[in-house]
């Protein structure tokens, strides 16, 4: 009876984790052309750095939006970050170009 009342707990805090997570990634905004274009790059490199955001930086914290942190402080946060996240230098570069992109201007 303890093991599935054990299991049991375990099961509600997965989904209720999973829940938390689907609402705080639906606030970062997707990537489009319109993002792309804007910010001069491929919209393979945009959807890379928001998937990498997505994964990677809702791992441990809750996800800044784009337009509440500056361009020059998102230049000085993703490294730090990714450092701590074991992120490549490719997958790093990703995210901070899908972060200045996603600011609406």
């Amino acid at each position: 009876m303890m093991l599935i009342m054990k299991y049991g707990l375990a099961a509600l805090l997965g989904c209720l984790i999973a829940a938390g997570c689907a609402t705080q990634n639906a606030n970062a905004p997707k990537p489009t052309q319109e993002m792309a274009d804007r910010a001069k790059l491929p919209l393979a490199t945009i959807r890379e750095g928001h998937s990498v955001y997505l994964r990677k930086c809702g791992e441990c914290h809750e996800l800044m939006l784009p337009d509440r942190v500056t361009d020059s402080d998102w230049h000085v946060v993703v490294p730090g970050m990714a450092w701590n996240a074991g992120i490549s230098r490719q997958e790093e570069d990703a995210v901070l170009q899908y972060l200045i992109a996603a600011k609406s201007r």
